[in-house]
């Protein structure tokens, strides 16, 4: 593996492709750990993902501030979505990430892909190392588990 090989992070869950989709992107703001994973770390602030081409994925602070964290590049409906990647940076520095969502064993695989650290110049490699662990938490615990219990 090399430091700018892309994370893959997969979880398995007993809900139908459909629904895992609708939780990730459509109820983001209801699972995403703001508290930890956000700019203003506050309860009150809201993230949200609009899952359109164009789309943004964002975070309004709790004084109203609003931080752009990525563009959504691609959207498959029910299937997969892509979108740029900087929370906290300018656009310029953004990597991507891809989350898919295909049948699996009466269920799903949600596989989470995040890559194009090289963005971050001498930077990139330290990132990714502390996103893996990040990543293994925030997709593989919390969102498996809210979209276990929404499904």
């Amino acid at each position: 593996m090399t430091p700018s090989e892309p994370i893959v992070i997969s979880v398995d869950l007993p809900v139908a492709p459909a629904d895992a989709y609708d939780a990730f992107t459509a109820h983001f703001a209801d699972w995403w750990p703001v508290a930890t994973h956000s700019l203003s770390r506050g309860d009150s602030t809201r993230c949200r993902l609009q899952s359109r081409v164009g789309g943004t994925i964002d975070e309004r602070a709790p004084d109203g501030t609003r931080h752009v964290w990525g563009e959504v590049q691609a959207v498959e409906p029910d299937r997969r979505i892509r979108f740029s990647w900087h929370p906290g940076r300018e656009p310029e520095s953004a990597q991507w990430v891809e989350v898919e969502f295909l049948p699996f064993a009466g269920g799903s695989r949600v596989t989470l892909t995040h890559g194009g650290w090289e963005a971050l110049g001498e930077i990139g490699p330290l990132m990714r190392q502390e996103y893996l662990p990040g990543w293994r938490h925030v997709l593989g615990r919390l969102f498996a588990d809210f979209a276990q219990a929404a499904g």
